[in-house]
């Protein structure tokens, strides 16, 4: 369960609610000013894609968890990509497969 705070603090779980509200347990009535969010569902992404947790968002009067979808950043696409590109490079300048899984080997003893 996650929750939002008086002070519009998210995320927020059972145990922030009892820092402020010792004998509060799940199930209980919201202390003043709390709100519970419903969770929802992580989308699915493509391949060159990032869902992350946004603000909750009220749906049909209940505040639901809201997941952003954005595309990688470049930046984000060369760090994913910087293995294959660098075998790629590597084979380029003559190394064979072989040559190039033994240094791979090597780098990660």
């Amino acid at each position: 369960m996650i929750y939002i705070s008086p002070e519009n603090e998210y995320p927020r779980h059972a145990g922030d609610i009892q820092l402020v509200a010792p004998k509060w347990k799940a199930g209980d009535p919201m202390p003043d000013g709390w709100v519970q969010v419903a969770e929802a569902e992580r989308p699915t992404t493509g391949a060159d894609e990032l869902a992350y947790e946004g603000e909750p968002v009220e749906v049909k009067g209940v505040m639901t968890q809201n997941w952003v979808i954005r595309d990688l950043t470049a930046e984000e696409l060369d760090r994913r990509d910087a293995p294959v590109n660098a075998k790629a490079k590597l084979i380029a300048l003559g190394l064979t497969e072989a040559e190039v899984d033994a240094l791979v080997q090597g780098l990660v003893r």
